[in-house]
């Protein structure tokens, strides 16, 4: 699948909505500090559903960075809620994640990147959806070398 059909909105809900992403509810488990960063995040279930792919559909486009995954301590693969809107993922967001990888292989520091508010108090990714692609692409190239010296 190349990455205008990621772009596209599928709703297989038929309804419109929208899946809730998956949260834990286990009171007794405490929060990893990531999860303040990273905020909300989709099981690859979830993120199928919200984009309008199938679970293998997701697998191929995370293992070749057209999403954003993360893998939890436990094994699970979660995917971060940001890199989604209206149910679709950004058609660019291939090109940032190259990017970022080219300084540091670690997804979690690419959603710390992507996610971490900026002095004007909006994340890159927020930028990203923005329409300011060159901009973005031009920050990640600067912190990848600098992660990479």
């Amino acid at each position: 699948m190349n990455p205008d059909e990621w772009s596209r909105r599928v709703d297989t809900r038929g309804d419109g909505s929208t899946p809730p992403p998956a949260q834990s509810n286990d009171a007794d488990e405490p929060l990893s500090p990531w999860a303040a960063i990273v905020g909300p995040c989709y099981t690859v279930a979830s993120f199928g559903r919200t984009v309008g792919v199938s679970e293998a559909a997701v697998l191929d486009a995370a293992t070749e960075r057209r999403v954003l995954r993360l893998m939890a301590a436990d094994g699970v693969d979660l995917f971060p809620v940001f890199q989604v809107r209206d149910g679709h993922v950004h058609p660019q967001l291939h090109s940032v994640l190259e990017v970022l990888r080219s300084g540091v292989d670690d997804p979690w520091t690419w959603a710390q990147w992507l996610n971490t508010p900026l002095d004007d108090d909006i994340t890159q990714i927020e930028h990203l959806w923005a329409g300011h692609l060159s901009e973005v692409l031009r920050d990640a190239r600067h912190d990848a070398r600098a992660w990479n010296s």
